[in-house]
């Protein structure tokens, strides 16, 4: 059975938020040099999210469904948070889900230099649990260095969705939060920004910190890339 729209490789899962979006947010459509589409999360808070509430599981289920339905090769999360259903959305999708940046740290895990470590931006830190650890795959968090953008004044409105957002200041309040750390730990070798809300700032940490960024929007990318394989041609050299 067709769908009404289609050319949407990638679904998005969001929560129903109403702060400044700004380019290079998950949920900024402008973001992607592709199309995507998305799928609110309805009567899931932010906070029963970031605590990962059993009662957010069947909204998320139907928002899979509803984009399943459009006919995306595959569904991802444009909240960090999203983590704690890993599990039960593979269970019950029929296309590759990924609900959290929080999948890549495995990965990065083992590719680093062994004695190095891996910065990780929450907009809570308090957010990494043991149930976040066993849905990510996370096995060993010796190497992890877990920070929270919650320290940062200018990143509250997006918590309570109350107030307006300083895009500015909170830039730079997560330059001095990574160069802060850094100082205390320099051997992390890079840095992996769980909230989507942060890849707005991706570049400004790499150029403060010299270090790899890594985030959904990044990740995306890359997951539409895989669905919208290119056709290779040109003469074979040698």
């Amino acid at each position: 059975m067709g769908s009404p729209i289609s050319g949407f490789h990638v679904g998005i899962l969001t929560l129903n938020t109403t702060h400044s979006l700004k380019p290079g947010n998950v949920q900024n459509a402008i973001t992607f040099r592709f199309p995507v589409v998305y799928a609110v999360v309805r009567d899931v808070s932010i906070p029963s999210l970031l605590s990962g509430e059993a009662s957010a599981l069947g909204p998320i289920l139907a928002a899979i469904a509803e984009l399943e339905d459009r006919g995306v090769s595959v569904i991802v999360g444009a909240c960090g948070s999203f983590i704690h259903f890993q599990e039960a959305a593979t269970r019950a999708a029929r296309v590759p889900v990924f609900l959290s940046i929080m999948l890549e740290v495995p990965l990065l895990l083992r590719s680093l230099p062994a004695q190095s470590k891996l910065g990780i931006i929450f907009a809570s830190a308090a957010t990494f649990s043991p149930r976040v650890c066993d849905q990510s795959g996370i096995s060993d968090t010796s190497r992890i260095i877990a920070l929270g953008a919650d320290e940062i004044e200018a990143f509250r409105p997006i918590l309570s969705q109350s107030g307006a957002l300083d895009s500015l200041a909170l830039e730079r309040g997560i330059v001095e939060l990574v160069q802060r750390t850094i100082a205390r730990n320099p051997s992390i070798a890079a840095w992996l920004l769980q909230c989507s809300d942060l890849p707005p700032y991706a570049a400004a940490i790499r150029s403060a910190t010299n270090r790899p960024v890594f985030d959904m929007a990044l990740l995306i990318e890359h997951l539409h890339g895989s669905a919208t394989r290119r056709i290779y041609t040109g003469e074979q050299q040698g």
